[in-house]
């Protein structure tokens, strides 16, 4: 089920299954948040959820290539040298 909240002129919607979490970051660091946030018309809630969401697939693919890894052995300068080529093209 959807509910909504009118925050000004932006309509938000809102799933009920959301979390609210608070923590604490340094001083510093939020400010550089509330700016990119803002800078990209984002609320600093979905900011930080697509932050944490890149950061969570660049864990995974590091998991999955440490699984690789193991299994094939180390990936080589050349292999890496190849994969950079083949993003070029």
């Amino acid at each position: 089920m959807m509910s909504s909240l009118v925050d000004g002129s932006v309509l938000r919607l809102y799933d009920r299954r959301m979390e609210r979490l608070s923590l604490s970051l340094p001083e510093d660091l939020a400010a550089r948040i509330r700016e990119a946030a803002q800078a990209d018309g984002s609320t600093l809630s979905a900011w930080l959820a697509r932050a944490a969401e890149s950061r969570l697939l660049l864990r995974n693919a590091s998991l999955a290539i440490g699984d690789w890894e193991r299994e094939h052995g180390e990936i080589t300068e050349a292999e890496l040298a190849a994969v950079e080529r083949a993003w070029r093209e």
